[in-house]
C-alpha cells in the first residue's frame, strides 16, 4: 500500500502547481503552451532568434487563447526585429496590438511600430520576412 503521507504529499504539490523546469521557470505544467514559452524565452535570452520566432509563433499559431499569447506575440515581434526582419517585427507587433490593446506593453509596442514603418519606408529592412501571413 502506497504511504498516505506520501500520497497527500504529491497531491497537494499537484494542486499548488508546479512549475515546469524550463530556465526560467515562469509557468505553470498545466499550461499546454508552458514548454514553448521556456524554450523561446530561453532561446532569445541567449541570442539563437531562430529557435525563439518557432516557438513563439508555435504559441501564437496554436495556443491564440493561452494565456501566455500575449507575451509570446510581442516576444515574436521583438525576435523578428532582432534579426533585422522588419516586415515581419511590425506585423506582430500590430497583432499584439490589436488583439491586447490594453496590455502594459501595448504603448511599447506602438512605438515599436512607428519606429519599425518609418525604418521600412527608408527601406531598411535587413531580414528575409515576407511580411505576409504564414
Amino acid at each position: 500500500m502506497v504511504n498516505r503521507r506520501f500520497l497527500w504529499g504529491a497531491i497537494v504539490f499537484l494542486l499548488l502547481g508546479c512549475t515546469y523546469g524550463g530556465g526560467n521557470m515562469k509557468v505553470n505544467v498545466f499550461n499546454p503552451a508552458a514548454p514553448l514559452y521556456d524554450e523561446g524565452t530561453d532561446a532569445y535570452n541567449s541570442g539563437d532568434y531562430s529557435r525563439a520566432i518557432t516557438a513563439f509563433s508555435d504559441i501564437v499559431s496554436y495556443y491564440p487563447n493561452n494565456g501566455l499569447a500575449d507575451e509570446a506575440t510581442f516576444m515574436l515581434a521583438q525576435s523578428h526585429e532582432k534579426t533585422g526582419d522588419y516586415l515581419d517585427a511590425l506585423r506582430y507587433y500590430k497583432l499584439f496590438v490589436s488583439r491586447y490593446p490594453n496590455h502594459k506593453w501595448a504603448p511599447l509596442a506602438n512605438k515599436k511600430i512607428q519606429a519599425l514603418s518609418k525604418k521600412i519606408e527608408e527601406g531598411q529592412n535587413g531580414g528575409s520576412g515576407s511580411g505576409q501571413g504564414k
